[in-house]
């Protein structure tokens, strides 16, 4: 079995978030989990009081740990971020992991990423995401 390029579902879950307007110095909003108010589409018909999502700009792809890869470990790790109002991320946890050395890999990977943050009527927000790492060899 060989090492094919690991693939990344950027999958920014379900966006909800709370009702409320947060100044970007308060906690992240949660942008997963049910009873959101609508997710700006950039079209003529969104909602008032929609949010734009954060973006991922530089994401790349995590480095396959050779332990994990002798040990044909394989799956999804699942990843819980705040993206902060510059795009940064911060406070990485693993929501559902496979194993030690993927679950760390999939953290250091996702730290390095940058987003474009999201926003609410031009302004910055922190938010709380959460994304999808896919380790599997072919």
């Amino acid at each position: 079995m060989t090492l094919r390029s690991v693939s990344i579902s950027l999958a920014l879950f379900p966006f909800a978030l709370l009702t409320a307007a947060i100044p970007q110095d308060s906690a992240p909003i949660s942008l997963s989990g049910p009873g959101h108010p609508p997710l700006c589409r950039g079209k003529g018909s969104d909602a008032p009081e929609c949010v734009t999502p954060p973006h991922a700009t530089y994401s790349p792809d995590p480095e396959y740990p050779e332990e994990a890869r002798r040990a044909h470990d394989q799956g999804f790790v699942v990843v819980d971020l705040v993206v902060d109002t510059n795009g940064l991320p911060h406070d990485v946890k693993i929501v559902r992991g496979v194993t030690p050395a993927l679950d760390q890999a999939a953290i250091e990977t996702v730290k390095r990423w940058k987003f474009t943050p999201a926003s609410k009527d031009g302004h910055p927000l922190a938010v709380r995401i959460r994304v999808e790492l896919s380790f599997y060899m072919r």
